[in-house]
């Protein structure tokens, strides 16, 4: 039973730590949705590559959705457009 839950779980952990490095927020939405796929599937036992296809899809497309707060503000108050 741990072996089962192992896979899945550390696939998910290295989707998510890898989501921090997009530079977008599909990308981001993406790569957590692979992982929380992989996971779930693993411990439903379904298949974990499926899972892991179809929750990259879902976190990409609502990753899509979110916009950006692209101007930061610098102590003296210039505003400056970071992506």
């Amino acid at each position: 039973m741990a072996r089962k839950f192992l896979i899945p779980a550390s696939m998910a952990l290295a989707a998510l730590s890898l989501a921090g490095c997009a530079r977008n927020y599909a990308g981001e939405g993406g790569l957590a949705g692979a992982g929380v796929g992989a996971a779930v599937a693993g411990v439903s036992g379904g298949n974990i590559g499926t899972g892991a296809v179809i929750g990259g899809a879902v976190g990409a497309a609502a990753g899509s959705q979110v916009k950006k707060d692209c101007w930061r503000t610098d102590p003296d108050g210039r505003s400056y457009r970071v992506c």
